[in-house]
Parts: C-alpha cells; sequence; structure tokens
C-alpha cells in the first residue's frame, strides 16, 4: 500500500514539473509574441530565446524569434537608407512560417513603402550620374575651347613677333641702303671735284 501511495506521489509530482515546464514555455512564448508585436524586438527575442531553451522544438517561438531578428536588421537598414537589404529581409519574413500573422502583415505592408523608396533613390542616383555627365561634358567641351583659344593666341604671337622682326630686319636694310647711297654720293662728288681740278687752264 505505502508503494503504490510512493508511486502516485511520484507520477503526480513528474506531472505537476512537467505541467509547471510547460506553463512556464507557453508564457515565455506569449510574452515574448506581445514583446515582438509591440516592436519590442530586443525584448522578443530574449523571452523567445529562453521559450527555445525550454523547448528547442516549438516552431511558434522559433519563427517569431526569426522575425524578431529580422525586423531588427530591418531598421538598421532603413536608418542607413540600404533599402534593397531591407527589402530582402522583409522577403524573408514574408516567407516565415507559424510566425506572428500580425507581423507578417506589417512586413508585407513594410515591403511595399520600402520599393517605392529603392526605386526614388535608384531614379535619384541614375539622374546624378547622368547630371555628372553631362557636366564632364560641359567641362570638356569647355576645356578644348579654351585650350583652342590658347592655340590661337600662340599663333597670333608668333605672327606678331614674326612681323616685328621683318620690320626690324626691312629697316636694318633700309638703313644700310641710305648709309650706301650716302657714299656713294661722296665719293661721285670727290670724283666730279678731281675733274674740275684737271681740267682746270693752268695759269702762267
Amino acid at each position: 500500500m505505502k508503494k503504490k501511495i510512493v508511486l502516485i506521489i511520484t507520477l503526480l509530482s513528474i506531472f505537476m514539473i512537467g505541467c509547471t515546464s510547460k506553463t512556464e514555455e507557453s508564457n515565455l512564448v506569449e510574452e515574448g509574441k506581445i514583446a515582438l508585436e509591440a516592436h519590442k524586438y530586443s525584448d522578443a527575442m530574449k523571452l523567445l530565446s529562453n521559450a527555445l531553451d525550454e523547448n528547442s522544438s516549438d516552431e511558434h517561438a522559433r519563427s517569431m524569434y526569426m522575425q524578431a531578428m529580422r525586423m531588427i536588421n530591418v531598421d538598421s537598414y532603413k536608418s542607413k537608407t540600404n533599402y534593397k537589404k531591407a527589402i530582402e529581409e522583409l522577403e524573408a519574413i514574408e516567407k516565415i512560417k507559424n510566425g506572428s500573422q500580425l507581423i507578417k502583415s506589417e512586413a508585407s505592408n513594410e515591403l511595399k513603402e520600402i520599393k517605392k523608396l529603392y526605386e526614388s533613390q535608384k531614379e535619384a542616383e541614375r539622374k546624378r550620374k547622368e547630371d555628372a555627365k553631362t557636366a564632364a561634358s560641359k567641362d570638356a567641351y569647355k576645356a578644348s575651347q579654351q585650350l583652342v583659344k590658347y592655340e590661337e593666341s600662340l599663333r597670333e604671337e608668333e605672327e606678331k613677333k614674326k612681323q616685328e622682326e621683318e620690320e626690324q630686319l626691312n629697316n636694318k636694310n633700309t638703313e644700310n641702303n641710305e648709309n650706301t647711297n650716302e657714299g656713294t654720293s661722296e665719293i661721285q662728288g670727290n670724283t666730279n671735284q678731281n675733274s674740275i681740278i684737271e681740267e682746270a687752264p693752268l695759269v702762267q
């Protein structure tokens, strides 16, 4: 009789421990879900991690844990305007089964908004590149025009210098010619004087 009583008490203790464990696990999962849907993702991960320590096969807890982790990533990528990565995280949340349906629905709605932002971002980037390309073309044209003007100014300077040299040479030639003419005139004058002296009659 005593053995039966001991056995019953033991079984009841095991049953009570099991029930207590499941109750604690259930509470952790429920608290984790509440935190998750309140967007307290770090708190949700802690609670759900504890629930998984109690029962690693709880797919509901595991799925919500993954949702919380990826939502943290989404917020991080959004703050850095890395919309491409945020979209990847939100798409992954949509594919998670057995998680919070509220979070899944919110992720789907947010995904639409993030995609719009990403498209605007890509369009702005495309416009910046196009503007940069246009500016570069204008700068190249301006530089080529400046080069043409510079080459023209060099040619003008060279022509001007050549003209000055020619003028100097002409002036020098003119001076030489004038000096030559003066010398010739003097020689002719002397010759004429000598002729006159020779032709003059001798006075007796």
